[in-house]
């Protein structure tokens, strides 16, 4: 808004320039013609009001037409998403649960993406550096533009705490650099893969800005891939749980749509990560409300 009041200034000032250099009859002049005085105010105040007018439309467009590009599936070009408003969710009040999701984006994403649209369902997806790639990147702009968060959960899936601290920087800020690129957004979560943490993960978590976000139920969907035990183990969440389970199975993405249904028959309303706490610390370790 701070161009669009810098433009509008400019083009107020011209047209005072241009009503101002109106010539007038030889022996007159506005204070000796009140009634062309009063026209020549009246037309400049209709000008600046178009003008005016003319720069609301043109900005609303643009707002709008970005808003549409942004949402279109493989349009080219580096246009971001655009994520809806932050929603104001008392968790102390309301039965919350994060349903979370590992190792993606891949080729079961955009199905899950549709399930939990269908649902009103937002959930964290701690994805894989090497994964965002130019088949699955409008995966993650699609997570941003639906109100998931995204989260950090390595390059490669490596176990940080068995690297030392500069292999161990590079595996979290490859990924920030690759999600900041496809999306705009700094990512301010993570997931240490297989819940790998030490005092030096923590250091450079809390260096870079991450909360280090674990589990209270775990699916292990990534060991048992049948989507009516993975459904099962996912209904025993209790309010303010953060659920472990994996994107990149099939059989976990079958699974939601059931495990939606019985979570909705407990009263639970989906949250996101950050939805559920408020108020993250970065290094800090998190398992549960």
């Amino acid at each position: 808004m701070r161009i669009g009041s810098a433009l509008l200034s400019l083009l107020l000032v011209a047209g005072c320039g241009q009503a101002s250099s109106v010539a007038l009859p030889a022996g007159s002049s506005p204070s000796h013609d009140p009634l062309r005085a009063r026209r020549d105010i009246s037309e400049q105040t209709a000008g600046k009001e178009t003008i005016r007018r003319q720069l609301a439309r043109r900005f609303e467009a643009a707002v709008v037409g970005g808003r549409l590009t942004a949402a279109q599936h493989g349009w080219p070009g580096p246009r971001l998403p655009i994520a809806p408003p932050a929603r104001q969710i008392d968790c102390t009040r309301l039965k919350c649960v994060a349903l979370t999701f590992d190792d993606g984006p891949g080729d079961n994403t955009g199905k899950l993406l549709d399930i939990l649209a269908a649902h009103h369902a937002r959930a964290t997806f701690f994805m894989l550096g090497q994964m965002i790639n130019d088949e699955t990147r409008d995966f993650v702009r699609r997570m941003v533009s639906e109100g998931h968060e995204v989260g950090n959960h390595s390059w490669d899936h490596a176990s940080l705490a068995g690297l030392s601290n500069d292999a161990l920087k590079r595996e979290l800020q490859r990924t920030q650099e690759v999600v900041q690129q496809v999306t705009g957004v700094r990512m301010t979560v993570m997931r240490p893969p297989y819940g790998s943490t030490n005092q030096q993960v923590e250091a450079a978590t809390r260096e870079e800005g991450l909360a280090q976000i674990m589990w209270a139920v775990d699916t292990l969907d990534w060991r048992d891939r049948n989507s009516a035990i993975v459904a099962k183990r996912c209904a025993e969440a209790k309010a303010g749980d953060i659920v472990l389970m994996h994107d990149i199975h099939p059989t976990t993405v079958d699974a939601v749509p059931h495990l939606l249904d019985e979570l909705d028959r407990k009263g639970f309303t989906y949250v996101t990560v950050s939805e559920l706490f408020g108020s993250l610390t970065p290094g800090k370790q998190y398992f549960n409300r």
